[in-house]
């Protein structure tokens, strides 16, 4: 048994060996662990947004097999001044105009920004399912 240097309990040996060599380590598993994620929240929250987008996207697009190509969240809405291409409320989200589930690629020309009402009642539809689904002018999202 030996403590650690971190939470000061104390637990059987093999908690303080780390990594693939399972070298000794003076911080038990629960501890690495948890400074470990404290380092990865903090090492993302600090990034620049549009950097933090770019690899959340390119790892999307590579999950989805389309292709990626980088492009600006900012200037997608600044472009539209921040308001939705589909209802003109003001916008928060991204939405692929031709879903990334049915091949669309993540490239800025497939992009437009929307509110989260109209991202989400969209979901993964093409724009012709998704005006199919309305019905009346009352189910609209908007």
């Amino acid at each position: 048994m030996r403590n650690c240097e971190l939470c000061g309990r104390a637990k059987p040996d093999a908690d303080f060996l780390a990594g693939k060599a399972k070298k000794p380590s003076r911080a038990c598993a629960t501890c690495r662990r948890k400074r470990q994620r404290a380092h990865q929240q903090n090492y993302y929250r600090t990034m620049d947004p549009d950097k933090r987008h770019t690899l959340k996207h390119r790892q999307r697009a590579e999950a989805y097999g389309v292709p990626h190509q980088e492009y600006s969240r900012t200037a997608v809405l600044m472009r539209w001044h921040y308001r939705c291409a589909y209802c003109n409320f003001p916008a928060a989200h991204l939405d692929h105009v031709h879903p990334l589930s049915k091949g669309g690629a993540d490239r800025e020309s497939n992009i437009l920004p929307a509110c989260a009402a109209c991202n989400l009642s969209k979901g993964a539809k093409t724009l012709a399912e998704w005006a199919a689904s309305f019905g009346r002018a009352e189910d609209l999202p908007f």
